[in-house]
C-alpha cells in the first residue's frame, strides 16, 4: 500500500452549486444572441429572412434572476397560453410582496430580433441581434422611411449602423447613427446564412407553464419579508384565494 502523502483541496459545494447554476442557466434561444455592448457598436442589419418582408421579429420576454445570472423566458400569453410568470407577478402584487414599481422588472418586455453582422467581429458571421424597440428599432425604421437614407438592409445600397450604448442609471440609453454613405455587404454569402426567425423548432425555445414555474423557483430573486419565508426562492407563502388579473400591462424597459 502506497503511504505517500499527497495534498489535495477540499471541495466547496456551495461555490460549485453557484458555478453550475451560472453555466447552465437556460436560454430562450438555441443559438447565441447578440446584444449591444457598452460603448460603440458597428453593425449591418441584413435583409428579411422570407418573402413577408419583415426585418424584425418581435417577441415578448420575461427577465428575472440575479444581475450576473439572468434568465429569460418567452411570455406564453403571446401564444394564447397561460403564462406562469404573468400569474405569479399578479399573486405577488396582491400579497404585497411586490409593489407596482418593483414588479416592473418582471413584466414582459418586447424585443426586436433581426439577422445582422457585427462589423467588429465579422468572424462570427451572421448573428441574431436583439434590439430594444423604442430606443433603437423605431429610429432605424424612421431612417429607412426617410428618402435621404432609405433601406439600410439593401445588399448593395444599404448602410452600416452605429449604436452607442451608455448605462448611467438603471436602464441604458442608446444613440443610433447611420453611416453617411451607402456600401455593399462585406460578402454576399451572408445572404445565404440568414436565420429563419419564425422557426420555433430550431431557433426559439418556448418553455411550458410548468417549466416556467421551475425556472422561477430556481432563479427568481424576489424581495420578501421574514414572515414570508419559503424553501423555494421566489415562491413565498401566498393565500390560495388571490384573484389573478394576468398581464394587464407590458412595458418596454429598453434594456
Amino acid at each position: 500500500m502506497n503511504s505517500e502523502i499527497v495534498n489535495y483541496y477540499s471541495p466547496n459545494f456551495d461555490l460549485t452549486e453557484k458555478e453550475v447554476a451560472q453555466r447552465t442557466a437556460p436560454s430562450y434561444c438555441k443559438v447565441p444572441i447578440w446584444t449591444p455592448k457598452e460603448g460603440q457598436n458597428l453593425i449591418r442589419i441584413l435583409p428579411p429572412w422570407n418573402e413577408k418582408g419583415l426585418v424584425f421579429k418581435v417577441l415578448a420576454l420575461h427577465w428575472f434572476g440575479s444581475k450576473n445570472n439572468r434568465v429569460a423566458t418567452l411570455c406564453l400569453r403571446q401564444f394564447q397560453k397561460r403564462c406562469y410568470i404573468c400569474e405569479i407577478i399578479q399573486k405577488l402584487l396582491a400579497a404585497e410582496v411586490l409593489t407596482k414599481e418593483t414588479a416592473r422588472v418582471y413584466y414582459a418586455v418586447k424585443r426586436a430580433f433581426c439577422n445582422g453582422l457585427d462589423l467588429k467581429e465579422l468572424d462570427k458571421g451572421v448573428q441574431i441581434m436583439s434590439l430594444p424597440i423604442k430606443k433603437v428599432v423605431q429610429s432605424l425604421i424612421n431612417y429607412a422611411k426617410d428618402p435621404e437614407y432609405g433601406d439600410f438592409t439593401h445588399p448593395e445600397n444599404g448602410y452600416d449602423i452605429k449604436i452607442e450604448k451608455e448605462t448611467a442609471g438603471l436602464y441604458p440609453d442608446y444613440n443610433v447613427i447611420p453611416a453617411r454613405k451607402s456600401s455593399p455587404l462585406p460578402d454576399r454569402r451572408y445572404l445565404k446564412e440568414l436565420y429563419n426567425l419564425d422557426d420555433f423548432e430550431n431557433i426559439w425555445i418556448v418553455h411550458s407553464y410548468d417549466e416556467q414555474k421551475e425556472l422561477w423557483n430556481i432563479y427568481a430573486d424576489v424581495i420578501r419579508t421574514e414572515e414570508e419565508e419559503s424553501d423555494e426562492m421566489g415562491e413565498p407563502k401566498l393565500p390560495e384565494d388571490i384573484p389573478l388579473e394576468v398581464g394587464k400591462k407590458e412595458v418596454d424597459l429598453g434594456v
